[in-house]
């Protein structure tokens, strides 16, 4: 038995669970602390604890290199910056008009459609220019080919119902709709583009293949969730079902009807006051 070789693995163990899986419990941890805690600065020091736990993620590639998991934390770090574009952007979008609470000015939401563009382009230019996550040279992150196709449909989806979501429900939105229906006409385009045109790393092939593989990850995510609600409902109407009829209470004595009107009389008036 090789003990020098056990010894260093198990120290590249503790090296991961130190500097790897530690920081990801740190952010929901952090996330939960600052939401729920009632004392004072609670949300800045959860919020803090939470970033970072982020940061450790982001750095991991460097501080972790022999471990294979550090790959999520080098993707996370590749997209953190054009996620946050698109989510500030369709937020602008979303708050600049007519909405009763958090309301933006108008001029934003010109800037969130500039955000939302402009973050859509630095992805893209991870698929077909060179910007692709790289674990290696030539070697493309595999968490990419995950990311990457699942992003492109949950947008495009997404974005499709809040538009229409913003013309049914919302009043005097249109102007948002249809912002959120170019975000959503804009990602499917990059969607068939993907389908045809090949990059410098990742050929249509390659696309076209982990598209279907996100399409049916997808597909079973809303299947198991839409079971997990009707189990739920079921269970619940299945207990209310066994439970008992409420009884019904006596009418009022007379002397209970005495005293409210009483209490109701004292309260009325004013004109002392």
């Amino acid at each position: 038995m090789n003990i020098r070789a056990c010894s260093k693995g198990m120290d590249e163990m503790l090296v991961a669970l130190f500097l790897f899986w530690i920081p990801v419990a740190m952010v929901p941890l952090g996330l939960w602390y600052s939401m729920s805690s009632p004392l004072k600065n609670a949300s800045s020091r959860g919020r803090l604890f939470a970033f970072t736990g982020v940061v450790l993620i982001c750095i991991s590639p460097w501080t972790v290199p022999s471990s294979p998991s550090t790959a999520a934390g080098h993707l996370l770090g590749a997209i953190i910056g054009p996620c946050m574009l698109i989510l500030l952007g369709i937020y602008l979008i979303s708050f600049s008009g007519n909405v009763p609470v958090g309301k933006l000015p108008r001029s934003d939401r010109k800037l969130g459609v500039l955000m939302t563009g402009f973050g859509f382009i630095w992805l893209a230019g991870m698929h077909w220019w060179i910007l692709t996550p790289q674990l290696s040279p030539n070697e493309v992150n595999h968490y990419w080919f995950v990311f990457w196709p699942t992003f492109i449909i949950l947008t495009s989806c997404l974005a499709s119902c809040s538009a229409v979501t913003l013309l049914m429900i919302g009043e005097q939105r249109k102007a948002e709709s249809n912002a959120m229906f170019i975000v959503s006409g804009l990602s499917f385009s990059i969607l068939i583009l993907g389908l045809n045109v090949d990059g410098p790393l990742i050929t249509a092939d390659e696309f076209r293949e982990h598209l279907w593989l996100a399409v049916a990850d997808l597909a079973g995510i809303t299947v198991g969730t839409l079971l997990s609600i009707f189990v739920f409902a079921l269970v619940i109407y299945s207990y209310e079902r066994s439970l008992p009829a409420p009884k019904s209470i006596s009418p009022p004595t007379e002397s209970e009807l005495k005293q409210v009107s009483t209490l109701i009389a004292s309260h009325l008036g004013g004109e002392d006051e």
